[in-house]
């Protein structure tokens, strides 16, 4: 009678609330322990459209992005202040106008990689990427080529720190997308 009592009050076999899942959709984040982890930690969060793993790909407060030369004639303001916070915001606002539709998609071609220092990586791709979002008169694919400059910490773990968007002769980059989702 007192242990059904005890099981009574407690709330061991209550519901929980469910986790929200804007940012934990899709394959668990690799242990970035080497370079290409981090290669498929950006690839899959674009696929998935997670938040979460995308800034995690990224080193943080010290990263760097360099604009396509196009975006950056096209609207130089956008890019004076471009950081880690804006990374987070144009890829959240990105990632709720393409709520509920798939076939996200970053295919990376023509890879090479090199050292560039020590704990540091250069990694340069054309890369195509597809975003099945909702805004109308925006392109859904885009594509260029990027050069990311990743980096080891203390702790074993790489990032990209620095990240250079080329247009390479495309009418439509990932900075495109970049300056088109910031708002």
């Amino acid at each position: 009678m007192i242990f059904g009592a005890i099981f009574a009050s407690c709330s061991l076999f209550d519901t929980r609330e469910p986790e929200d899942p804007d940012t934990t959709t899709g394959p668990s984040f690799i242990q970035p322990d080497r370079p290409e982890s981090v290669i498929e930690n950006l690839t899959n969060a674009v696929r998935h459209m997670n938040a979460d793993h995308y800034r995690r790909s990224l080193t943080g407060d010290d990263f760097v992005y360099e604009p396509s030369t196009d975006a950056q004639s096209s609207s130089p303001a956008t890019w004076t202040t471009w950081g880690f916070d804006q990374e987070q915001i144009y890829f959240s606002n990105m990632r709720a106008d393409a709520e509920g539709r798939s076939g996200h998609n970053l295919q990376f071609d023509n890879e090479s990689r090199g050292n560039v220092g020590e704990n540091e990586e250069q990694y340069e791709a054309d890369y195509t990427l597809t975003i099945r979002h909702n805004r109308s008169g925006l392109p859904e694919v885009a594509q260029g080529r990027i050069i990311l400059t990743m980096v080891q910490a203390e702790d074993g773990q790489w990032s990209i720190r620095s990240w250079v968007d080329s247009g390479d002769g495309s009418d439509f980059t990932w900075s495109d997308f970049r300056a088109a989702f910031l708002d």
